[in-house]
């Protein structure tokens, strides 16, 4: 027995690491050898190597590689990123992540006016802060009365699945607020602070989970004449709890986009010292695109919102160009439902390496339900918006969310045919 056990030992070890060679599950496999950054200037590259899943000592593989790409592309600071593969020894390969990097310090302005009233508003934007892909940025508007705010944004504080992101700001502006058929003007105030935690725990999937106290005060300005019992001002405090999940599967190519979004959002909103119940939000976004050949893209968003349906003129769902139907006007309508369908095809007309010029055409559909009203509300003519029209998007292709967006839209139905033009910056969706 002992001379079996001796002559095994001699066996195991005089074999050296051949045998062992046969276990590892790398052995004639390709293998990363090592893994470079190139063309970060502004982007720290402990954080690129925080963010991506391949590492030295991983095998080769061209899916995970791939992945990775549009890991980086997802980012602010990233226009366009690729990667190339050279053989070091035997089947041990170097990898390269080329980087094209974005311009990420964006100051805004804008001016425009509604009625003969002037707004104009500044920000500056930084997107890259610390290299690191954290958002800071404040703004300021005056529209006759002032505005400001401050956002800080850090999704990957902790490795590259924890974040989190503060928000504070004052806003006042004159909201029209619907009294059925009649429409008086009150100044509205909010100020809130804000704070969220922010998780991603797969390359799809990201959750912000927190919430936000907040002040709103209306003031009657004018209109509404022959409404009794309408409030001259109302002041309240209130605290709000939010949960934002979100699935994000798009492939990226510059201004080309094609894969799925879906946004799931749920808001609870309680009032300091009120026993009314909670006033509770929700809706869902679903948003597809598609290339078309080498110079089309299609797009597609579809929601679906719900609110408690109380019979007041403050409810949570509006009408208003910018947000869902493009030449309606701004904050025509208030629902405390909304059914929405936005589609639009984008044509490149012009590209050179760092600008494009797209042709849009789309339409728009919207349906809503009036407070304290019925489901029946979404069939009703009066409550159904169907606008079509055109556009165009001058993008600066590395510099991050540079796209001016112009489009002129036209109500196709009798009940709701205004038109007009709607300026922003970055695509509508």
């Amino acid at each position: 027995m002992r001379l079996t056990l001796f002559l095994f030992l001699i066996f195991i070890f005089s074999s050296g690491p051949g045998l062992w060679a046969k276990t590892d599950s790398t052995a004639g496999k390709p293998v990363v050898y090592s893994l470079e950054f190139k063309g970060l200037k502004r982007t720290r590259t402990s954080f690129a190597r925080q963010m991506v899943h391949v590492k030295p000592g991983d095998l080769l593989d061209s899916a995970k590689l791939k992945a990775d790409i549009q890991m980086l592309i997802r980012l602010p600071s990233v226009a366009h990123a690729y990667y190339q593969i050279f053989r070091s020894h035997e089947n041990q390969y170097r990898v390269f992540y080329n980087v094209e990097e974005n311009f990420t310090l964006l100051p805004t302005f804008n001016i425009w006016t509604v009625g003969d009233r002037l707004w104009w508003y500044t920000g500056l934007s930084e997107y890259n802060f610390l290299g690191r892909n954290i958002l800071l940025e404040g703004f300021y508007r005056n529209n006759g009365k002032h505005s400001y705010g401050i956002n800080f944004k850090a999704p990957f504080l902790w490795e590259a699945k924890w974040g989190v992101a503060a928000t504070y700001k004052h806003l006042v502006s004159d909201e029209p607020v619907y009294f059925g058929e009649t429409t008086a003007i009150y100044e509205y105030k909010n100020t809130s602070f804000e704070l969220l935690g922010l998780y991603q725990w797969n390359f799809n999937n990201r959750l912000e989970l927190g919430g936000s106290l907040f002040r709103e005060e209306y003031s009657y300005i004018e209109g509404g004449e022959g409404i009794e019992n309408k409030p001259e001002r109302l002041l309240q405090n209130k605290w709000l709890v939010k949960l934002n999940h979100q699935y994000y599967r798009v492939d990226q190519y510059y201004q080309y986009l094609s894969g799925i979004v879906n946004s799931f959002n749920f808001q609870t909103v309680m009032t300091v010292n009120d026993p009314q119940p909670a006033f509770n939000i929700f809706w869902n976004e679903w948003t597809c695109y598609r290339r078309l050949g080498k110079k089309g893209n299609f797009a597609g968003r579809f929601r679906l919102g719900f609110s408690t349906n109380n019979d007041s003129p403050f409810s949570a769902f509006v009408v208003d160009n910018h947000v869902n139907i493009r030449g309606v006007g701004d904050r025509v309508d208030r629902g405390s439902a909304v059914i929405t369908l936005n589609s639009e095809y984008r044509h490149t007309l012009w590209e050179k390496d760092w600008a494009a010029v797209q042709g849009v055409g789309f339409i728009d559909y919207g349906s809503w339900r009036q407070p304290g009203g019925g489901l029946d509300d979404f069939s009703k003519a009066a409550n159904i918006y169907v606008y079509s029209g055109g556009g165009m998007r001058f993008i600066l292709k590395k510099v991050y969310n540079a796209t001016l967006r112009i489009d002129y839209g036209i109500g196709l139905t009798a009940a709701n045919n205004s038109q007009g033009w709607v300026l922003g910056l970055g695509q509508y969706f």
